[in-house]
C-alpha cells in the first residue's frame, strides 16, 4: 500500500520517483497540475502520463487521503454536504456551498473543511463536541477534504472553490503542525489566496500565535459565544485555560502583524446568549479589536436542549449591534443535517457507525 500522500509529498518527492522510473522532470508539472483537476479522481485517469508510469506513482503514493462515503445536498442543492471516509475507517464532514453570482456580487464557492476527527474542546452545544477526540487529521487529509469538494461541485456543473475555512469538526489550532502544512500546501500549490482563507478557533492562545508566525495572512475567526468569561467558562471550556482578556489580546496582535481583520463568531442560542447584555459586551469587543461579527443562529439539533432564540429575540439582540461590524450568517444545510458533526451523529444515533468511529458495511436486504 502506498505510505505517502500525493496532495502533500512535495517537488523533491515527486521528482525522485520520476527519476527512479526514468522519466523526465517536466512531468513533475502535469501531475501537480493534474491533482487539482475536478474531473481526475485516480492515477489511472492520468492519461498524459505512460500506464508504467501510472502504476509506478500508484504503488508509491496515495492519489487522496479521503474516499466519499455519504453525499448530501441541501439548499436547492447548493449545500454538498460530504461525509468523508479516511484511510484507517475514520469518518469527517467537509460541506461544499456554492453562492451564485447576483448584481452586486461575483459567485462563490465556500469549502469548510474538519482539522480533527471529533474534538477536544467539549462545547455543550457542538454536535462534534460531544464525540470526543479521535485522532489529528493530518496535512493531506485536510487538502485532500478541499479536492473532493471540488470534485463534487464540478459533477454538480459549479465552478471551483473559491474560499476555504477551517471550521469543520475539531480545532484547527490544537492542529497546529497539519493546519500550517495543509495552509502552505493550499496557498503555493492550490494557488488559493490566504486572504479567501479563514481559520476558526475556539482561543488557542499558542496556536494563535503560532498562526501568526508562519506569516501566511490567513483570517483569524475566533468562536466567542461569550462577552464575560462567566458564561464562556460554560459554553467555551478552554477558556478556563485561556480566558477571554487573553484571548482577545493575542488576536489583536495577530491582526497588527497579518494586516488581516479578525472576526468574531457568535453561535446564536435562545435562552443562553442572546440578552441584550451579551450582545452590548459583544459590541464592546469587537469595537476594542475593530472586529468582524459573524452571527450564526443556532440550527435545531434533534434530542438536544439547544436551540436557535424565537425571531423577536434575535432582532432584539442584532439591534443591540448597532454601531458594529456584523453580518448574520445563513444556516445553510439545515435540511441535510449539515452543521458541525451532525451527519456523523446522525449516523452513529442509526448505528451505521461503529463504536472505533468507522463506517459499518451497508445491510444487505434479507432475501424473500
Amino acid at each position: 500500500m502506498p505510505t505517502r500522500a500525493l496532495s502533500t509529498a512535495g517537488e523533491d518527492a515527486v521528482l525522485d520517483a520520476l527519476a527512479r522510473q526514468g522519466e523526465p522532470a517536466w512531468r513533475a508539472r502535469q501531475i501537480q497540475a493534474a491533482i487539482w483537476q475536478p474531473f481526475v479522481g485516480d492515477f489511472d485517469e492520468l492519461l498524459q502520463l505512460p500506464a508504467t508510469l501510472r502504476r509506478a506513482l500508484a504503488a508509491e503514493f496515495a492519489f487522496s487521503t479521503v474516499s466519499i462515503a455519504t453525499e448530501l445536498l441541501a439548499d436547492g442543492g447548493e449545500t454538498i454536504k460530504l461525509l468523508c471516509r479516511l484511510g484507517d475507517g475514520q469518518t469527517i464532514e467537509t460541506v461544499a456551498m456554492e453562492t451564485p453570482a447576483r448584481a452586486d456580487s461575483r459567485r462563490r464557492s465556500t469549502v469548510c473543511v474538519s482539522s480533527q476527527v471529533g474534538c477536544a474542546v467539549g462545547c455543550p452545544f457542538c454536535a462534534t463536541g460531544h464525540m470526543g477526540l479521535r485522532r489529528n487529521c493530518t496535512a493531506a487529509e485536510i487538502v485532500d477534504q478541499v479536492r473532493a469538494a471540488c470534485r463534487a461541485l464540478h459533477s454538480r456543473g459549479m465552478g471551483p472553490a473559491t474560499h476555504i475555512v477551517y471550521m469543520g469538526m475539531g480545532e484547527p489550532l490544537a492542529n497546529v503542525p497539519a493546519t500550517l502544512e495543509s495552509l502552505r500546501s493550499l496557498t503555493e500549490d492550490a494557488g488559493i489566496s490566504a486572504r479567501r482563507i479563514t481559520v476558526s478557533t475556539s482561543g488557542v492562545v499558542p496556536g494563535i500565535e503560532q498562526l501568526a508566525a508562519s506569516g501566511m495572512p490567513v483570517t483569524l475567526a475566533v468562536s466567542l459565544h461569550a462577552a464575560t468569561d462567566e458564561l464562556r467558562n460554560r459554553l467555551v471550556p478552554i477558556n478556563r485555560t485561556y480566558p477571554l482578556g487573553k484571548v482577545l489580546d493575542t488576536a489583536c496582535r495577530y491582526a497588527e502583524q497579518s494586516g488581516r481583520r479578525i472576526s468574531f463568531e457568535w453561535c446564536l442560542i435562545g435562552g443562553v446568549n442572546d440578552s441584550i447584555e451579551q450582545a452590548e459586551g459583544l459590541r464592546d469587543l469587537a469595537r476594542r479589536a475593530q472586529a468582524h461579527i459573524n452571527v450564526i443562529p443556532m440550527n435545531r439539533i434533534d434530542g438536544s436542549p439547544w436551540g436557535p432564540p424565537e425571531p423577536e429575540v434575535a432582532r432584539r439582540f442584532l439591534g443591540a449591534l448597532r454601531g458594529a461590524r456584523v453580518t448574520v450568517r445563513d444556516t445553510r444545510g439545515g435540511d441535510a443535517d449539515a452543521a458541525c458533526g451532525q451527519l456523523r451523529a446522525d449516523l452513529e444515533a442509526r448505528r451505521i457507525l461503529r463504536p472505533d468511529g468507522t463506517l459499518s458495511p451497508p445491510r444487505v436486504p434479507a432475501r424473500a
